[in-house]
């Protein structure tokens, strides 16, 4: 599946970052990787698994995957 392109605005700095990603739902985990980029940066890749908990969760994958992304990107170090 794919997260077409979106934005996040980080927590600390206010730089506004694009990410998109793909990712995978199989019986035990979700699979992802995203692109992020902001205006003059380079891309930065980040990828993960996400341990299924619960068999409710691979329809709520998307959203566990934008969070991620979302957790990431407010952990990069100001620039």
């Amino acid at each position: 599946m794919h997260i077409d392109a979106s934005t996040h605005e980080h927590r600390a700095n206010s730089e506004v970052y694009t990410y998109e990603a793909d990712f995978e739902v199989d019986g035990d985990a979700i699979t992802w990787k995203a692109s992020v980029s902001r205006d003059d940066a380079p891309l930065t890749t980040f990828s993960g698994s996400i341990p299924l908990a619960s068999p409710a969760l691979p329809a709520l994958a998307e959203e566990a995957v934008r969070d991620e992304i979302i957790r990431r990107i407010d952990n990069l170090e100001a620039r």
